[in-house]
């Protein structure tokens, strides 16, 4: 890593029994993102690779009590699933915490312009998180550019965390998406809130540029440690 990092580090799991390993650190509960090589797993807010919710609902069946620190990453505008029928059955479950991941807030272009036509965009995610708090869940909400920001914040969010969008890493002018992610962690901080970030290999250097001002960092389990 490129900058001081001196917050904490958090990590994508696939399981609780991994979130309990954590030993209290943050988590992020996906198991289909978490199985995944990391590049691969930023897609999967955009293409039919599997079924997130349904994975994740088999990873909170039968487990222990859910832990205090982690999130549940929940597919917020999953096509076949009610969101109030997915909330409910999340909370049968145990499940107190909730994130808009994956999330195709790290979209961009013709592919997010789709989406958002289809009805199944970012603000179908942030509606998600609505309900969510309106029926006592923790939120966790994902934003990769600051022109998400007000959407976001709009939903009363627990916490913030910023994932690089999915041009970071071919991006010919790394400068510029870096500028953009140090504007995004400058105005969540003015809203009072704390800037967790998300990382991988693949985006690392990127994502340096947060390190001074970020208090959670939240690893995919293939990333290196730096």
């Amino acid at each position: 890593m490129t900058e001081a990092f001196n917050g904490t580090i958090g990590h994508l799991v696939a399981s609780l029994e991994e979130a309990r390993q954590q030993r209290g650190s943050p988590s992020l509960l996906s198991p289909m993102t978490a199985r995944l090589p990391a590049t691969l797993a930023d897609l999967g807010s955009s293409l039919p690779i599997g079924d997130a919710n349904g994975e994740l609902l088999d990873a909170l069946r039968n487990s222990p009590a859910f832990p205090e620190t982690t999130y549940a990453g929940v597919l917020a505008n999953d096509p076949f699933r009610l969101a109030d029928d997915l909330l409910e059955m999340l909370a049968r479950l145990g499940c107190k915490r909730v994130a808009n991941w994956p999330s195709t807030a790290l979209l961009s272009g013709e592919l997010a312009e789709t989406l958002t036509h289809s009805g199944l965009g970012y603000r179908e995610e942030m509606a998600f998180l609505t309900q969510a708090r309106k029926r006592g869940f923790a939120t966790l909400a994902i934003v990769s550019q600051p022109s998400q920001l007000p959407l976001a914040m709009a939903t009363k969010p627990t916490q913030l965390m910023i994932a690089a969008g999915l041009s970071a890493s071919v991006d010919t002018s790394p400068s510029v998406e870096r500028r953009e992610l140090q504007v995004l962690a400058k105005r969540i901080k003015a809203e009072g809130k704390a800037v967790w970030c998300y990382e991988h290999d693949g985006v690392a250097e990127l994502m340096a540029a947060l390190h001074p001002v970020a208090e959670v960092v939240i690893r995919h389990p293939h990333a290196v440690e730096r």
